[in-house]
């Protein structure tokens, strides 16, 4: 895949891509995506926040190489996880795929990759980043999304990153 053809998409697009790409990698590695709702509630949340701290806080927080870092909830002094979804993703992440992993810190990273920043131009750190995980994904033979439905949020609209929307509607799983 091109990565040019991300450069008229939003920063809200770009990662609403890449969440699909999670959702691709859950399904090719033939994970039970009902166990994975939250996560996914939680990362779809990007295209209709109003500061991206909330976000970046909760995503954070859940990422695997970060939560596994504590074996109790005590062990850390959470903001925005409870200790019943600490339990339920420490379990869930027991002997995770790596390439799923991956997946999430990338979401993570295009996310935040134009943070308290304006995006300038195409706003290239984000395509950095995406295509890095385009390239992953590609490496490890597993489906990418459908670019198509991810045209409609132009580059053009607030400052690049793209007006507010419901993203868990571009979702395969919610």
């Amino acid at each position: 895949m091109n990565i040019q053809i991300f450069k008229k998409i939003s920063l809200n697009g770009r990662v609403s891509f890449s969440i699909s790409c999670l959702e691709n990698t859950l399904q090719y590695l033939d994970y039970d995506v009902n166990e994975w709702r939250i996560i996914l509630e939680y990362l779809w949340d990007f295209t209709s926040i109003k500061y991206i701290d909330d976000w970046s806080g909760v995503i954070s927080e859940i990422i695997p190489e970060n939560l596994l870092e504590f074996k109790l909830y005590e062990e850390h002094d959470f903001e925005y996880l409870d200790e019943e979804n600490f339990e339920f993703l420490s379990k869930l992440y027991q002997n995770l795929d790596k390439k799923i992993e991956f997946v999430m810190t990338s979401i993570y990273y295009i996310g935040t990759s134009h943070a308290y920043t304006k995006i300038v131009d195409y706003g290239q750190d984000s395509l950095d980043e995406l295509e890095i995980l385009i390239n992953y994904l590609i490496e490890n033979h597993i489906p990418l999304p459908d670019v198509n439905p991810f045209k409609l949020f132009s580059i053009g609209e607030n400052n690049g990153w793209g007006n507010a929307f419901v993203g868990s509607k571009l979702s395969k799983i919610l």
